[in-house]
């Protein structure tokens, strides 16, 4: 997303903030019936399959949005309990601007909560360092860091990581140039490590 969009989506959200409860009342709405059956009521999801969204920035869920939206961010078939298989292409395309810009202003008023994983403490440690070298810049405090306008890492679940970087390893999942091209000199092993450090919590 180029600045000038952020700035955009950013002072959309911020209209949104501003407007009165009746609303706002609008994104919990679409939250219940379009995302919470994955997602979880707040956000924090009860699956390790399933990514806690809860407290990422508002920029950041729109993005990914349009991304599921437009095809350039494939999503994995999933069935909830009690609910029917789908996936974000769909989901994504049943809203529309306003749609996606009241729910993630809805759930970036939420709290993110530490998924509880079991991590390799040892592996963590290093996997530390390597973002502390490779990652820091744009995923910053450890990856906690709701206001770098990139998903929150630490404390995700540690399923949904591996498997994110299992795709973004084989090239299917978007990535900003200067995240590519660092992701790329990243062996398995570092990977490894990085995704330990993440799902302890990110250091945090």
């Amino acid at each position: 997303m180029t600045e000038i969009k952020k700035l955009l989506v950013t002072a959309g959200v911020a209209a949104l903030v501003a407007l009165p409860a009746a609303s706002l009342a609008d994104g919990a709405a679409i939250a219940k019936e379009k995302c919470a059956a994955c997602h979880g009521d707040d956000g924090n999801s009860s699956d390790p399959k399933v990514p806690n969204i809860a407290g990422f920035s508002a920029v950041t869920i729109v993005d990914m949005l349009e991304e599921y939206r437009s095809g350039d961010r494939k999503g994995d078939k999933y069935k909830p309990k009690n609910g029917d298989e789908t996936d974000m292409n769909a989901v994504a395309k049943d809203l529309n601007e306003a749609d996606s810009e009241a729910v993630a202003a809805y759930y970036a008023g939420k709290a993110f909560k530490k998924a509880p994983n079991k991590f390799d403490a040892k592996l963590a440690k290093k996997g530390a360092k390597i973002h502390d070298k490779r990652c820091e810049k744009c995923h910053s405090e450890g990856g906690s860091l709701a206001d770098d306008d990139a998903a929150i890492l630490a404390g995700q679940w540690k399923e949904y990581l591996q498997h994110q970087f299992a795709k973004l390893s084989a090239d299917e999942r978007p990535m900003p140039k200067k995240m590519k091209k660092k992701f790329k000199k990243l062996n398995d092993d570092q990977k490894a490590a990085l995704i330990e450090f993440y799902a302890s919590g990110g250091g945090k």
